[in-house]
């Protein structure tokens, strides 16, 4: 019969976990996590954008069936973070071209400022105040795996200009 001291070296139920709990298991006295008590939602710091590109990462080093499946999961377990791109059953994606959803964090802001017009509204997606201007986008790439599954290349990227206007300047100097 084992003693409790025994099964206790046996056990680890720590919360800090490597690849941020998303499987296999934590290293002894490891304290690297994606999770943190700081708050993952804190963009503003650079060691938590790390963290949120860590977990992304670990999100995408596996193959899926259905892309639009792993991006609708993605979207549910960014929610949890504060985070949200406009993503739904509409939203046309393709293989081997690259995709950008705009980030937002805890849905924007809206709302008036003093100056506003009385007829319009104050949008942001809520990065711009903490970032100094920068932006949060999801640049994200769907290959097809040579097992017929669909590998995902995603990162967190910033960006200054209006996500539209970027991407007409990348295409742009295609042509």
């Amino acid at each position: 019969m084992k003693k409790f001291k025994q099964l206790k070296q046996q056990l680890n139920e720590d919360a800090y976990m490597d690849g941020g709990a998303l499987g296999g298991f934590p290293a002894q006295n490891s304290t690297r996590s994606a999770f943190s008590d700081f708050g993952v939602h804190r963009v503003e710091h650079e060691e938590q954008l790390k963290r949120l590109q860590a977990f992304v990462h670990a999100f995408t080093s596996r193959e899926y069936l259905e892309p639009r499946a792993a991006l609708s999961l993605l979207r549910v377990k960014l929610n949890l973070a504060g985070f949200d791109f406009d993503f739904n059953n509409k939203t046309a994606i393709q293989t081997n071209v690259p995709i950008m959803f705009n980030l937002k964090r805890f849905g924007g802001t809206f709302g008036k400022l003093p100056s506003t017009p009385h007829n319009e509204f104050e949008t942001t997606d809520g990065f711009e105040d903490i970032l100094n201007g920068d932006h949060l986008a999801l640049n994200t790439t769907i290959n097809e795996a040579p097992s017929g599954l669909y590998k995902l290349d995603i990162q967190i990227i910033k960006y200054k200009k209006p996500l539209e206007q970027e991407i007409a300047d990348k295409t742009s100097k295609l042509d």
